[in-house]
């Protein structure tokens, strides 16, 4: 063991366990997200000011923190399964290094722009705005990217601590849905907007979400495709609970093409300019 890649965290119980510095950085990222939204949360409830009319500016922090907060606390879930060996190595902290990095530059601009009550992405008024939104693009695929690399990692790690449908289902769900995002993400990215067909007036957008349910809105999509990094997994930890292991395995194979099928069919729908299903059904 590492002395400078590991350190200790003593649990109220006196018992030790030892961290990787990978797991420290993402395990610290989760937190300052969490406590990022709590403050985030209270800012809004004196500050007022919209974005085109209809949108608090503080939404898009307080759903950034969110999601990375989500997202932060399943990979360091994920290298706390990785053998001691691959979960103190270089690459694991050169990528957690690169992440907090990456998460630092992309709330810093987010947060900046609500308090100016700008947009901070697709803003192209200025040319730094502009450098910004090629930097923000750059930070995202650091970001995502993250968990492909520790998806690969617990692919090849034959000390990985989980069982085989786990290993298979958080292979599956980081690099299938790393890939799946990069997609949806450089779609919008390149169109400048996440809808096809027309801009949705408030009235027409799900309360929670916003998404369109006038227009084709490639945020669905995006959603689906982030957070099957987080599904996968987590089916596989509950059918495997409850279920033998063969059937469980059968059934994370399936709800993987699933899953996947369901974000390409929200992908195509949204690029014809129809709304989601999701958006349809659900006001």
């Amino acid at each position: 063991m590492s002395a400078a890649r590991t350190s200790m965290l003593k649990l109220p119980s006196g018992q030790s366990i030892w961290l990787s510095t990978a797991e420290w950085i993402y395990c610290g990222v989760a937190i300052a997200m969490a406590v990022g939204l709590a403050a985030t949360l209270i800012v809004m409830l004196f500050d007022t000011r919209t974005i085109d009319g209809h949108a608090s500016v503080w939404m898009k922090p307080i759903k950034f923190e969110i999601a990375l907060a989500v997202h932060a606390a399943t990979i360091a879930l994920v290298v706390s399964l990785l053998s001691e060996s691959t979960r103190n190595g270089w690459m694991m902290t050169l990528v957690a290094v690169a992440f907090l990095i990456a998460c630092t530059i992309e709330m810093g601009w987010i947060i900046l722009k609500a308090a100016q009550a700008q947009q901070s992405h697709f803003n192209m008024t200025t040319p730094f705005t502009r450098f910004m939104y090629s930097v923000m693009a750059f930070m995202a695929i650091i970001i995502i990217g993250a968990a492909g690399a520790v998806g690969l990692a617990v692919m090849s790690d034959q000390g990985f601590l989980g069982s085989l449908t786990l290993r298979i289902a958080i292979v599956f769900g980081f690099v299938a849905g790393t890939i799946l995002t990069l997609i949806t993400a450089f779609t919008i990215g390149g169109k400048l907007t996440p809808y096809v067909g027309g801009v949705p007036l408030p009235e027409a957008r799900m309360l929670l979400t916003g998404w369109s349910q006038s227009a084709g809105d490639l945020r669905v999509s995006h959603f689906l495709a982030t957070h099957m990094i987080q599904a996968l997994p987590l089916f596989a930890l509950i059918t495997g609970r409850i279920l033998p292991s063969r059937l469980s395995l059968a059934l994370v194979v399936v709800f993987g093409v699933f899953w996947t099928a369901i974000s390409l069919v929200e992908y195509r729908t949204a690029l014809q300019g129809k709304s989601s299903v999701f958006a349809r059904l659900i006001p």
